[in-house]
Parts: C-alpha cells; structure tokens; sequence
C-alpha cells in the first residue's frame, strides 16, 4: 500500500525529535498516555501513519512493566554526602518483584526521522535493554510534564556518547546553551551496589549533580 503524505502535528514533531536526540524507543501506550490523552486506536492509528510514511518502526518485544516512577531515588549534587550503594540499590530491586516479562508494542526511529532531526547514527537496541530503555522515555516523559523547557534540555545517551570519551555514559544530562551537562540523569532499572556506586563517582569527580531514578 502507498504511503499517503503526512502533514505532521506538532505532537508528531515533538516525539519524532524525541526518539532522534532524547531517547531510544517509545511504547505504545507511553506515547498514547502522554500524546493522544490515553486513546490508544488513535495512538495506533497515527503511529501506524508515521510508519508507512517510514519515520518509525513498530515492533513487538518482551518487557517489564515500569514501576511508577514519580520522583528520583536520589537526587545528590556536590558537597553532600554520599548515598549508601547498598540502600540505594534496595530501593532500585525492590520495585521490580512480581513483574514479569510480557509482549509490549514499542516504536523505534528509522535513519530518515535521526537524520531529519540532526541526530547520530546509533547501534541496534539489545532486546535485553528494552525495558531500561522504556524507563529512560519514562523519566524523559516525566521531566517534560513538569516543565516542557526541559524537553530541549534534555540530551540522550547516543548524542552525548562522543563527548564521553574514557567516561561512564549517562542515560541523559539536562545541558546548558553551550551543551554541557549540567545535570546527570540515570534510569537505575535494578542496578546494584556496584552500579550505583561506580555512577555516582564518576559524577562526583566531574563535580556534576545527578537524579538516579
């Protein structure tokens, strides 16, 4: 079937630049929750468009469901304390008890939509990672409730990667007009101790505020 010429929405534009420059991948029912007022036929509807028109791939894989994620478990700058890895971690494993794994729909980006929005080549997503990833969209999705400036804050992991050379990579950092990283932002998923640990002391030593949610 031919594709029929799109006239996009702004509402396009916004998750078409998300999925170039801020996050890897989109559920169905996140976009229909956060762009369509929860309507999934109509989310289904215009992602199916979008698809033909060949700005994004549908696919359909194993995920965990997200635990609510309202606020971060840590939010730490320079000069205070340093949280306790083991209770962190805790936190982090706890909220994952009783989810297991079940079919999700999810939408990637094609090379047209990360080329039309000024975005970099990247690796084909693990099918291991989905779940973090979704979680990463999920904390994008919850900045950009709270303040919709922070949306061109907002800078993913695969176009902050060539800045981080020898570096650990944040899921995301908020930048300043000069694009540097102001504020870390990590999607802990169930990290351990060791995770934790290793990802706030590299923040600390480039003396960078984190949110590790």
């Amino acid at each position: 079937m031919k594709a029929v010429s799109l006239r996009f929405r702004e509402r396009d534009l916004t998750l078409l630049e998300a999925l170039a420059l801020r996050v890897r991948l989109v559920g169905q029912r996140q976009a229909a929750d956060a762009f369509w007022r929860g309507h999934l036929a109509n989310t289904r509807r215009r992602l199916s468009q979008l698809a033909e028109n060949g700005m994004v791939m549908r696919s359909v894989v194993n995920s965990q469901p997200l635990p609510e994620l309202l606020e971060p478990v840590v939010r730490w700058q320079p000069g205070q304390p340093k949280p306790a890895p083991d209770r962190v971690a805790f936190q982090l494993q706890s909220r994952w008890k009783y989810r297991a794994l079940r079919p999700t729909v999810v939408y990637f980006p094609t090379e047209r939509t990360i080329a039309q929005f000024g975005g970099r080549e990247r690796s084909q997503t693990k099918l291991t990672q989905v779940t973090h990833d979704l979680g990463v969209t999920a904390v994008w999705l919850r900045y950009s409730q709270q303040d919709s400036s922070m949306t061109a804050m907002w800078v993913g992991e695969d176009i902050l990667a060539p800045t981080r050379i020898d570096q650990k990579l944040p899921d995301a950092a908020l930048v300043d007009q000069h694009g540097d990283p102001r504020l870390l932002i990590e999607f802990g998923g169930s990290y351990g101790p060791v995770r934790v640990e290793d990802f706030h002391d590299d923040a600390a030593a480039r003396g960078l505020p984190y949110h590790l949610w």
